[in-house]
């Protein structure tokens, strides 16, 4: 079954938009990937049975924000023309606003300036 999944990325620069792309392309079953919509912050994913889901969190992970708009079963030339009406999938969109640089991790030391003479850490 192929399907034509349309997720809304923050494309921001060359970097997220060559991130994005590769990520989209190592995914199982995707054929064919582009960038579309008015902003140029829509990914159009095409593939056979291509996890949604886990594309649009891989790209949450990595690019700070992901949001699945469609998920529509693409048909063939013959098929569009036997069947006008698309059966499409609306789902709500769920958003994820993650910042893309994270502080680095905190790292506190704890000196004893009176050590106990029966602890040792061997």
């Amino acid at each position: 079954m192929k399907q034509k999944i349309v997720i809304k990325v923050q494309i921001t620069c060359k970097k997220c938009r060559r991130k994005a792309m590769k990520i989209a392309v190592k995914a199982d079953g995707v054929i064919k990937v582009e960038i579309k919509g008015e902003g140029k912050d829509e990914l159009v994913v095409i593939g056979n049975e291509v996890d949604s889901v886990k594309l649009t969190r891989k790209l949450q992970k990595k690019l700070g924000f992901a949001s699945l708009l469609s998920v529509q079963e693409e048909k063939d030339g013959k098929e569009k023309e036997k069947e006008k009406e698309s059966k499409e999938i609306k789902l709500t969109p769920i958003e994820w606003a993650y910042y893309c640089q994270c502080p680095p991790p905190y790292h506190q030391f704890v000196v004893d300036s009176n050590p106990s003479p029966n602890c040792f850490i061997l």
